[in-house]
């Protein structure tokens, strides 16, 4: 591949005191190895800008970003999630976190692997987003949209805290799909089927496949089984009216308050999260690593 030209970078950091010491001194290797590469811009947000005690400017939501890098864990990624834009490049995983999912580079060798990205020396791993509405009927009896958001995990619905089933009804293209009597139900991506959903029953599913899963959280029913679904369909949410309180939470990281007579719209999202990968296709190594496959 040919040489890369990432003119403007926005780096987001996790948040973790005992890490801050090794995590400073690594964004200033990595500004300086930057700034050998001829980088025009490189912008922060809250927590790198005060690691490098405001040496980098803000970083700006409405600005296109040639490459966001993520230092922490899954975490992080997720975070820079609520900040894509369609106009945004690649997306990089630098991994200071546990687990890491969905990180590409360690410490320990981030600035050699830095060198091979701006060579061009890289593979681009498109991962699917799902995109939700919230419709809330106004005074006038119309419906309102009051609520947007983009996961590249997960949508998870339950009670707003109080310890009982409920009911969720689901349609797929306005067609009665089932009413789940359960603690909560989660619509995930492929990507997000190692997450919640797979601790809650459901399957690991390709991110190779432009799909969505909905997995229950502890049906009343045991026939309520996980469904995947085609990623060109549609779903309607809806609630029980008897119902106190519903939480929408996106991703692990945002919540939203929902109303029992609101109605929510799911369907797979235009824009696409686009991660740097050093090597082809690993998905399944990457499984083995991380799950403890064959230990």
């Amino acid at each position: 591949m040919k040489k890369q030209k990432f003119q403007h970078i926005a780096i987001y950091c996790h948040n973790k005191p005992a890490k801050e010491k090794v995590e400073r001194k690594f964004l200033k290797e990595l500004l300086a190895f930057f700034e050998t590469q001829g980088v025009k811009s490189v912008d922060g947000d809250v927590r790198t800008i005060s690691l490098l005690q405001n040496g980098v400017d803000l970083i700006d939501d409405e600005k296109k970003y040639d490459l966001k890098i993520g230092i922490g864990g899954d975490g992080t990624l997720l975070k820079i999630m609520r900040t894509l834009q369609k106009k945004d490049g690649l997306l990089l995983g630098i991994n200071f976190g546990t687990l890491g999912f969905l990180s590409e580079v360690q410490p320990d060798k981030a600035l050699e692997d830095m060198k091979q990205i701006f060579d061009g020396n890289f593979f681009v791993d498109e991962r699917m987003l799902v995109k939700a509405f919230v419709w809330r009927k106004n005074a006038q009896g119309e419906k309102d949209k009051v609520f947007r958001a983009y996961a590249l995990n997960d949508l998870v619905f339950g009670h707003g805290g109080l310890a009982r089933l409920m009911n969720f009804h689901v349609k797929v293209n306005r067609r009665v799909l089932s009413t789940y009597k359960s603690d909560g139900v989660i619509f995930s991506t492929p990507t997000g089927s190692t997450a919640y959903s797979m601790s809650a029953g459901g399957p690991i599913v390709s991110p190779a496949l432009k799909a969505i899963l909905v997995t229950p959280i502890a049906p009343h029913r045991l026939s309520h089984r996980p469904i995947l679904l085609p990623g060109n369909k549609i779903i309607h949410l809806g609630f029980d009216g008897r119902a106190d309180a519903i939480s929408m939470t996106v991703d692990g990281q945002i919540h939203f308050s929902l109303k029992p007579t609101d109605e929510v719209s799911i369907q797979k999202a235009t824009r696409v999260a686009k991660f740097i990968r050093l090597r082809e296709s690993h998905y399944f190594k990457t499984l083995r690593n991380k799950l403890g496959w064959g230990v």
